[in-house]
Order: structure tokens, then C-alpha cells, then sequence
């Protein structure tokens, strides 16, 4: 019985090892082996009152930066990028449930009509600074479809 658990120490360790060297040091930062930023955002649904927007990371260098966006749901998203200073949960939210640009907000793109099941690829310059992401089709912002993107 001793055994047992002796052997179950040293799987655990070694599990321990091996997630630790697969980790890294540039944690949130992604370089795709041709020297651009790469970044998967994955849109969705959790209920019919949640909605997701997840980042593969929140932060790149500055540069050419390519989304890569999938629809993970059951609804038609969009894909939204804005350069502000406004954080993206901090929008306001208009008669339309949409959410409204803030003052300071430069549009950089919006891809619409991400089916479900659809990725869709858009590649932007971007210089350092703050970025909102959202999904702007009505009641989504509200539900959660948005997320903050630093690039250094």
C-alpha cells in the first residue's frame, strides 16, 4: 500500500514537472513564428443571459496583429476593435442595446456576421496603447461579449 501512494507521488511530480516547463516566461504574449502577433478569440454563449469573448492572450507587441475569430456559439457575433481609453466593460449602453463608442474611441475594424461554426481573420497595424474588443450586436455587449487588449 505504501507503494502505491509512493508511485502516485511521482506521477504527480512529474505531471508537475513537465506543465512547468511548458510554461514560460512571456506570459500573455504571443509571436507567430513569421514575427506577427497572433491572437485567437473565441465568441459564445454560456446561457441565453451570458454571453464570452475569450483571448488567447491580452497583450502583443506592437505590430501587424492577427485575429483569428471563432464562433464557438449558437448566435451570430461580430468582432469589433477599438483604440480607447475607456475600459470595455466601461461602455455605455444605448437605447438600441448596443454599446455606444466612447468619446475617445477610433474604430479599427468590425467583421459582422460570424455565423456559428465561422472563423473569420482580420490583420491590423497596431501601435501600443489600450484596445476595447467587443461584439456590438444587440444585448451581447451587455452579456458580456467584450475584452480589454493591451499592446506594448
Amino acid at each position: 500500500m505504501l507503494r502505491r501512494g509512493v508511485v502516485a507521488g511521482i506521477a504527480v511530480a512529474a505531471l508537475a514537472l513537465a506543465l512547468t516547463a511548458c510554461g514560460g516566461g512571456d506570459e500573455g504574449t504571443a509571436v507567430a513564428p513569421d514575427g506577427t502577433g497572433a491572437v485567437a478569440v473565441v465568441l459564445g454563449e454560456t446561457d441565453a443571459t451570458n454571453m464570452f469573448m475569450r483571448l488567447s492572450q491580452s497583450s502583443v507587441p506592437a505590430g501587424s496583429i492577427t485575429f483569428t475569430v471563432t464562433n464557438e456559439g449558437t448566435k451570430e457575433h461580430e468582432f469589433e476593435v477599438f483604440r480607447t481609453s475607456t475600459a470595455a466593460g466601461d461602455f455605455a449602453v444605448g437605447p438600441d442595446d448596443k454599446a455606444v463608442d466612447p468619446a475617445d474611441a477610433e474604430e479599427l475594424t468590425e467583421v459582422e456576421g460570424i455565423e456559428a461554426g465561422e472563423t473569420e481573420t482580420v490583420t491590423l497595424e497596431l501601435e501600443p496603447g489600450h484596445y476595447a474588443l467587443i461584439c456590438n450586436e444587440p444585448h451581447h455587449y451587455e452579456r458580456g461579449m467584450y475584452a480589454d487588449f493591451t499592446v506594448t
